[in-house]
């Protein structure tokens, strides 16, 4: 017992004796020149002679330092200078980096030494789908571009949702959710898993298309138009009555159905069964958002085409039923029905007003449609031809232009007034032939009609091109026949 207290108050002795010891040495020296570096208060011009880094453990320091602009002569102003700010700024676009700082680690009169000090975001390890099918996760993977070893940035993690979500809408599932799990993955150095949680929701289907507002052009009509966006099968013996925002559309009566002897018409029979029966064989009722908004356009175009050129869609919205699918409704400002006023030319000599007025086709009283005066003046090409435009580029007049300018809009009519610019009729000068490694060049010369020395005709060169098809020698959708007109002297280049 007396052994084993001595030794105890020794091993006293000796703990006491070392805390004594290091409470008395003498605090770690601060070097002076780094403190007035850090207290300096007037601009002084300092030379850069070394540059260190520290946390880089994949990328090349040289290309680091490089990136971030700073280099060894550089110099420094201090206080006041930006070189670091910009060095720091450089290196943040490259997006390889969670944390960067740039630190003074030695000051020796006007020479300083710096460290670039980086934490470098963490590269892709190994990632998964949860949530969905095998081949439904293959099929994103390919979309999304996901790479093992590439970095990690807030745009990977947003590009995926976007990709995703944009995958699914497509699909008619617009109520996606995303969940992306980053989580270190030890199977790497640096490297994190991603673990990508998908809940798709209910399929999303149209149930009704509503219209509001159109007394001129039937709802069936306007749902003709809408390409990518259709309405559901439905068989019910208690159709909805669902009034919305822009009111209550009105059903016809069974009675009223027969005294407009809507059975004598398919379009009215459906319209009226429709809110009992309505049966689509080969469409598709998923919602896709960018396809709606393109139908909205068609719609539009369909009201221009029958004269309502100031027909707009005022309002539009779309909301769940009660069984979990989407209504759509629209409503519509049809305005005025406008037609055709007095047509007069404008800079024609090679033709006359009457024989243009034959060819264009329109006359006075007819229901306004731009498109189509754009299609008869040739602005817009059609395959049937025999326009103002084929009229003239056939006799030569390759330099041609027209343009219709609206003169006068009265109550519900337009008057136009077409601006000709004939320009002189231009000759082949040459006919040049290229990709033909195979075919001779005379084999395909004595199929053209374009002929150097001829005057331009836009009707040989359509028959040419199809000529050289019905040749089978070569795709018929690469064969291209491209006019180059030379201006300076009046001819073409084939």
């Amino acid at each position: 017992m007396q052994r084993f207290l001595f030794r105890f108050c020794a091993l006293l002795i000796v703990v006491f004796t070392s805390v004594s010891s290091v409470s008395a040495q003498d605090p770690t020296s601060v070097d002076p020149n780094l403190l007035a570096w850090q207290n300096a208060t007037r601009p002084k011009e300092y030379t850069i002679t070394a540059i260190h880094t520290s946390g880089i453990h994949f990328l090349d320091t040289a290309i680091v330092i490089s990136i971030s602009g700073i280099q060894v002569g550089d110099k420094v102003l201090h206080p006041g200078g930006d070189n670091f700010s910009k060095a720091i700024l450089n290196l943040w676009r490259q997006r390889l980096f969670s944390n960067i700082q740039i630190f003074v680690t030695k000051v020796n009169g006007d020479d300083i030494e710096i460290e670039i000090s980086v934490t470098e975001l963490p590269r892709l390890g190994n990632f998964q789908f949860k949530g969905i099918k095998k081949s439904e996760a293959e099929e994103l993977q390919g979309k999304i571009g996901l790479a093992k070893q590439t970095i990690i940035t807030e745009n990977t993690r947003r590009n995926a949702k976007e990709i995703i979500r944009k995958h699914y809408s497509e699909k008619g599932f617009t109520d996606v959710k995303i969940d992306i799990i980053e989580k270190p993955d030890t199977s790497f150095v640096n490297s994190n898993s991603l673990i990508i949680i998908i809940d798709k929701g209910k399929k999303v289907r149209v149930n009704d298309i509503n219209f509001f507002g159109n007394e001129d052009v039937s709802d069936l009509k306007l749902k003709k138009q809408m390409k990518g966006t259709k309405e559901m099968s439905r068989l019910t013996l208690h159709p909805s009555n669902d009034s919305t925002i822009y009111g209550q559309n009105t059903r016809a009566t069974f009675g009223e159905y027969l005294k407009d002897k809507g059975y004598l018409s398919v379009s009215k029979t459906k319209n009226f069964l429709d809110p009992w029966f309505r049966f689509k064989l080969f469409s598709s009722a998923k919602f896709d958002a960018k396809k709606y908004e393109a139908d909205k356009e068609k719609i539009l175009e369909h009201y221009n085409a029958v004269g309502f050129r100031d027909a707009t869609i005022v309002a539009d919205t779309q909301y769940a039923t009660q069984k979990g699918n989407l209504n759509i409704d629209l409503k519509i400002e049809e305005g005025r029905k406008y037609y055709f006023g007095n047509i007069t030319w404008k800079g024609n000599t090679k033709y006359s007003d009457s024989v243009l007025n034959v060819i264009l086709g329109i006359k006075k009283g007819d229901v306004y449609n731009l498109e189509t005066l754009n299609q008869r003046l040739g602005k817009q090409l059609t395959q049937e031809g025999g326009d103002i435009s084929g009229l003239y580029m056939d006799d030569g007049y390759l330099f041609f232009r027209v343009e219709p300018v609206e003169t006068a809009v009265y109550n519900d009519t337009i008057d136009h007034e077409i601006r000709v610019t004939e320009g002189p009729q231009a000759r082949i000068k040459d006919v040049k032939i290229f990709g033909n490694d195979k075919t001779k060049e005379y084999v395909i010369r004595r199929e053209l009609r374009t002929v150097p020395g001829e005057l331009f005709s836009r009707a040989d060169l359509i028959r040419s091109q199809r000529e050289l098809s019905q040749l089978q020698y070569f795709n018929q959708e690469s064969i291209g026949i491209n006019p180059i007109p030379n201006p300076e002297d009046g001819t073409v280049d084939i």
